[in-house]
């Protein structure tokens, strides 16, 4: 998925989950770190040499989940509970929209290098890697639902 339905998707479950008890500038930090700020290993993947069309690392598998996610989590969670949540909430989501959208992951690593193709929704803006033969649900779809949950929620919420 694009940086901005990473975004916007955590901002959406933050701030429905936490608005009592947690600022914007908080909800808007955790989504930015956990739910975008993950991509960024895909800087590493290059420097790794990695195939242009599969620059992930483990970071954004399952297994980065609970090597990274749970201890950041609990590491924050001892400044304000809440963070526990607003770490994990985002960086969960992050694995699931990629999974979500057609490209290689990689479930098991960093045990396994097995890559598997799955997801039903096309990225955009296209990868670099892509040649055009990807069928499935462009992710602009994802996108406007995404802005119209957001103006839903701050309709009903705010």
């Amino acid at each position: 998925m694009n940086s901005l339905n990473h975004f916007l998707t955590s901002f959406i479950v933050l701030f429905i989950l936490f608005k009592e008890n947690i600022t914007i500038t908080e909800i808007v930090v955790f989504s930015l770190i956990f739910g975008v700020l993950l991509d960024l290993n895909q800087v590493v993947g290059k420097y790794l040499k990695k195939p242009a069309n599969h620059r992930r690392t483990w970071v954004e598998e399952p297994f980065g989940f609970i090597f990274i996610g749970i201890p950041i989590g609990l590491i924050l969670s001892t400044i304000k509970t809440d963070y526990l949540f607003m770490t994990l909430i985002p960086y969960g989501l992050h694995i699931i929209q990629d999974y979500l959208t057609i490209h290689e992951v990689s479930p098991f690593a960093p045990i396994s290098n097995k890559i598997m193709n799955i997801g039903f929704f096309r990225s955009f803006p296209h990868a670099s890697w892509y040649v055009g033969e990807e069928k499935g649900i462009s992710e602009n779809y994802f996108l406007i639902l995404n802005i119209i949950i957001m103006l839903w929620v701050f309709f009903l919420f705010t």
